[in-house]
């Protein structure tokens, strides 16, 4: 009976122990939980600090990658459009949703297959038909959002650089929100960039010689504006994008080899709530190499400067060889000026001499002009660089130290 007695109080105290362990295991698991947590929600939501932003817009933080990430190096037809492209949409932007009472923030309502979608052609019921389904799920066909016109059926390449190439080539979407927004909750404006290719590319088989055709910038506005008007149609059916205005920009590319990029053609602004657009304004921009034929044409002025600075640079230094200025206009007027200045490195004595004298000329030829920027390198190490925006009275200077 003791025996009894004793191996039933033994079992009570183990089961006890257990239940005890899973108790506390239990608890320890929350506790591991609600740590978790915390970490994760330690990081505060904050936008930059004003004391930074200059012109720019205050970015808000932790930052949050572009849905769409990857595409504008993937589908812009050179890198020289794709930064073009970015910098000069947030320059568009500034004039509907002024930096100091907007935060920016990535896209993040169109995503990679969403955009990806909108570049395909609109497919014909037929053309979806003879698809199998692996074609269709790359395709995004069933849902058919494709913007760029239908091939009709035709499969030869050449025909459909005729009469159906592809117009768009890209779509950017940046997002803003009111200035004390810093959790990004309430998106208060956004601006879509439709970048429209100024020539098409296409093979005639696969893996065979790439030929081209030049697209005719009458269609290629038109095409944009039409594409445009869809999606802002798309747009609206979000909730949250029903009542904020919305920004368009068509950007028109430059080709493949070219070594400078394309330009804004066309921009409008939607109202909110607004699901038409009404009117489109031109933009009238155009970039050109300095010295050429083209600049000179433009302003022969600033092409007759650009070469006597690079008379007097070559009197002065014999390492020097010839810089190469890359000039945007705006309605036949000089913007800005991005000069690429080559030398041969042989010591930091040198180059501040050179950046010294770069910098006299720069204030006597280039005064007039509102913003440039001068990149003096060796290959591709930079040793110097000599800026001016329309803010600042005399050219900043940065020597590079220890660059490679």
């Amino acid at each position: 009976m003791k025996r009894t007695l004793l191996l039933i109080i033994s079992a009570i105290i183990v089961l006890s122990a257990c239940g005890n362990s899973e108790e506390n295991k239990k608890e320890s698991d929350k506790s591991n939980e609600q740590a978790t947590e915390n970490k994760k929600g330690s990081v505060k939501e904050i936008a930059t600090d004003k004391n930074v932003q200059g012109n720019n817009y205050r970015t808000i933080l932790p930052f949050k990658e572009s849905q769409g990430r990857g595409l504008l190096q993937d589908n812009m037809a050179n890198s020289y459009n794709g930064e073009d492209f970015e910098t000069g949409l947030l320059e568009l932007s500034k004039q509907v949703f002024p930096t100091n009472d907007y935060l920016y923030q990535d896209g993040q309502y169109l995503d990679k297959d969403t955009t990806n979608a909108y570049l395909q052609p609109k497919y014909t019921k037929d053309e979806i038909d003879k698809m199998d389904k692996d074609e269709r799920e790359e395709k995004n066909a069933n849902e058919n959002l494709g913007l760029n016109p239908s091939h009709k059926g035709e499969t030869d390449p050449e025909k459909i650089a005729e009469q159906s190439p592809a117009y768009l080539s890209n779509i950017l979407e940046q997002d803003y929100y009111g200035s004390g927004d810093t959790k990004g909750k309430n998106i208060k404006g956004m601006t879509i960039g439709l970048a429209m290719n100024g020539t098409y590319y296409y093979q005639k088989e696969k893996d065979g010689e790439t030929f081209s055709k030049n697209l005719d910038d009458k269609e290629i506005k038109k095409q944009g504006k039409q594409m445009a008007s869809e999606i802002l149609t798309r747009l609206r059916e979000n909730k949250d994008l029903k009542d904020i205005p919305i920004h368009f920009a068509i950007y028109k590319q430059s080709g493949k080899d070219a070594i400078i990029p394309g330009e804004f053609i066309a921009g409008t602004t939607v109202e909110k709530s607004k699901t038409k657009i009404n009117e489109w304004n031109d933009i009238n921009q155009e970039t050109v190499l300095l010295p050429s034929d083209e600049a000179g044409e433009l302003d022969d002025n600033l092409n007759e400067n650009f070469k006597q600075f690079n008379d007097n640079l070559q009197s002065y230094f014999s390492n020097f060889t010839q810089a190469v200025g890359t000039a945007k206009f705006e309605n036949k007027k000089i913007k800005e000026l991005v000069v690429d200045l080559p030398i041969d490195y042989y010591g930091r004595a040198e180059t501040i001499g050179i950046t010294q004298y770069v910098t006299e000329q720069a204030d006597k030829y280039f005064k007039d002009i509102d913003e440039y920027e001068i990149h003096i390198k060796d290959g591709n190490s930079s040793k110097a660089l000599i800026s001016k925006s329309k803010d600042d009275d005399e050219p900043q200077v940065h020597i590079y130290k220890n660059s490679n």
